[in-house]
């Protein structure tokens, strides 16, 4: 038996009627739907304790939540699933929250390559290798050269590593992948930052991981190199430098090695081997020669006689190599940082290497042969010539035009 009047309207999931149905589209009636289905999703998230939920986000799926930075910090972000906003996406985007918010915990920030984007990154006609492979399979590639100073190779190593290091290691190795983190530091090649040079050497070496797994099209990766151009500095003059020297002379650590840097013009590592001798000269190692034990060299003192007022003869420093088989670059290196960072302390207009370059200016003003003053450098006269004579000006000229008269 009917009863009387109208029956009551049923309600769909969405909770509109039937009769409301009847002004809403199809497309808005399945978005309707998907909301739905994300909203009981995200209750089922909220119940087992993840903080994070799913969005639509204009035709697709976002994961939204507040977010662990590399810095420390957190802050709320909307992260792209990949996936469009369907029915049957919803479960999927549900597991991608999930892989993410596992490797947050691994890692403790977001990672740079997402989980779900390394599945995808492999491309037909590639080998199937992935960057921790890779970068092991490139490591033992580079420690089969022999080598009579094992140190030096380890130290070269550690650049290469660092500059391997923004990979994701889980992403598999094309050229596109390894332009698009090479792009990721593509700022102003003119900065001259520290930033900049490490995209060059990422370049470098990623071109060389990419062509010993044989990437078909690794040539591609040039058109991303950039150059590196440092910034113009300014030369403190002669007068300035020898009273720094004298100022800080009398420092434990530092002082000695300032004023030999100096005065001998080396470079910081060198200033670690180098030995005044009583006709004004100085023997040192030179460093930056690609010989596997480094060869002492001869250094020229300027201005003649400042070896003597400001007693180098009296050496004081407490890391030193005599012997060239005794160098360790790596140890060098550590403690040249350090004493740069004290130099910056003294003076925050100067780096250590502004202490050689105006060795360099010295010498040209002096009248010093180029030939004489490229070798105490450690450089070619080629280097010396398009290092320093082609950054003359009219100054320097005028300088050296006096000591011709």
């Amino acid at each position: 038996m009917v009863k009387s009047g109208h029956p009551k309207p049923s309600t769909f999931l969405n909770g509109s009627s039937p009769t409301d149905q009847t002004i809403t589209s199809p497309v808005d009636q399945i978005r309707s739907s998907i909301q739905n289905l994300i909203d009981v999703t995200n209750r089922d998230l909220r119940y087992r304790g993840h903080k994070a939920s799913l969005a639509i986000l204009k035709d697709a799926i976002c994961i939204r939540g507040t977010f662990p930075n590399g810095d420390g910090t957190k802050s709320r972000k909307r992260i792209n699933t990949g996936l469009k906003a369907s029915i049957k996406s919803v479960s999927l985007a549900e597991n991608r929250l999930l892989e993410l918010l596992t490797e947050i915990n691994k890692t403790g920030s977001i990672p740079e390559t997402l989980p779900w984007e390394i599945k995808t990154n492999i491309q037909k006609g590639y080998p199937k290798i992935k960057a921790k492979d890779a970068i092991e399979l490139l490591k033992k590639h580079f420690f089969k050269v022999r080598t009579t100073n094992p140190k030096s190779r380890i130290k070269t190593w550690d650049v290469i590593q660092n500059a391997l290091n923004k990979l994701d290691s889980r992403a598999y190795i094309t050229t596109d992948y390894l332009m698009a983190v090479v792009e990721k530091f593509s700022i102003n090649p003119e900065d001259g930052s520290e930033r900049a040079n490490l995209r060059l050497k990422m370049h470098q070496y990623f071109k060389r991981l990419g062509t010993l797994i044989e990437l078909p099209d690794i040539a591609k990766i040039d058109g991303v190199k950039g150059e590196y151009k440092p910034k113009k500095r300014t030369i403190p003059d002669q007068e300035d430098l020898l009273l720094l020297a004298v100022q800080v002379r009398n420092h434990k650590e530092y002082g000695w090695l300032t004023a030999a840097m100096i005065v001998y013009g080396c470079r910081p590592s060198e200033a670690l081997s180098i030995f005044p001798n009583k006709n004004g000269t100085a023997s040192c190692l030179s460093v930056k020669q690609k010989k596997a034990v480094p060869e002492r060299r001869t250094a020229l003192a300027l201005p003649k006689g400042y070896e003597e007022k400001l007693d180098l003869y009296n050496i004081s420093r407490s890391v030193e190599f005599i012997e060239p088989e005794d160098f360790d670059p790596i140890e060098a290196k550590s403690f040249s940082n350090r004493w740069g960072k004290w130099l910056k302390r003294q003076r925050p207009d100067l780096q250590l290497y502004d202490l050689r370059h105006a060795w360099a200016k010295r010498s040209i003003r002096e009248g010093v042969p180029s030939g004489l003053a490229a070798k105490s450098l450690g450089h070619s006269v080629q280097v010396f010539e398009e290092t320093y004579l082609s950054k003359l000006n009219e100054e320097d000229i005028a300088a050296f035009a006096s000591k011709m008269l």
